[in-house]
């Protein structure tokens, strides 16, 4: 299988964009590694386009978004604070 590795130089911070002929993606990724890369993102190009992009953060495991429960949480302590904070400063200046 084809895979299309991306990320930066570790020595220089440059962008990199790699190919390798590999087993797999974790394959493709020891390759792109042991030639001075930090991988950011391996695709699989096998077919003539991308498929199944992972993304990689820099301990080696899958980066996801914020739950969006957890955002929602933290919308409302925002909303909450200020509430209890500003609106009094608004309120007594009318």
């Amino acid at each position: 299988m084809k895979f299309k590795v991306t990320g930066a130089n570790r020595d220089t911070g440059a962008r990199m964009v790699l190919e390798f002929e590999a087993e797999s993606k974790a394959a493709a990724e020891r390759k792109a590694l042991q030639s001075g890369m930090s991988v950011n993102r391996v695709e699989d190009i096998s077919d003539g386009h991308v498929g199944h992009a992972v993304e990689m953060g820099g301990s080696g495991r899958k980066v996801s978004g914020m739950h969006p429960i957890l955002k929602l949480i933290i919308l409302v302590v925002i909303v909450a604070v200020l509430w209890f904070v500003v609106w009094p400063m608004v309120k007594g200046r009318m």
